[in-house]
């Protein structure tokens, strides 16, 4: 979804410093940004503070679960 909203937003870059390998269609799973169909290019920087953002991902879907508890 978020991948999708880039494209059609025309952002010119994406830096983001944790990828998702389960779900991720920014380099993970699949790299929809550099897809031929779409009309629109995005520079991605990717694995910027990579394990500090892991980390924050982490802890906070942790912290998600504990709530539902």
């Amino acid at each position: 979804m978020c991948a999708g909203a880039i494209i059609q937003s025309r952002v010119d870059r994406v830096v983001f410093g944790a990828t998702d390998p389960k779900a991720g269609c920014v380099g993970s799973i699949y790299n929809l940004l550099s897809e031929p169909k779409f009309n629109h290019r995005c520079e991605v920087e990717k694995g910027i503070m990579a394990e500090e953002c892991g980390e924050l991902l982490t802890n906070f879907f942790k912290q998600l679960r504990e709530k539902k508890k």
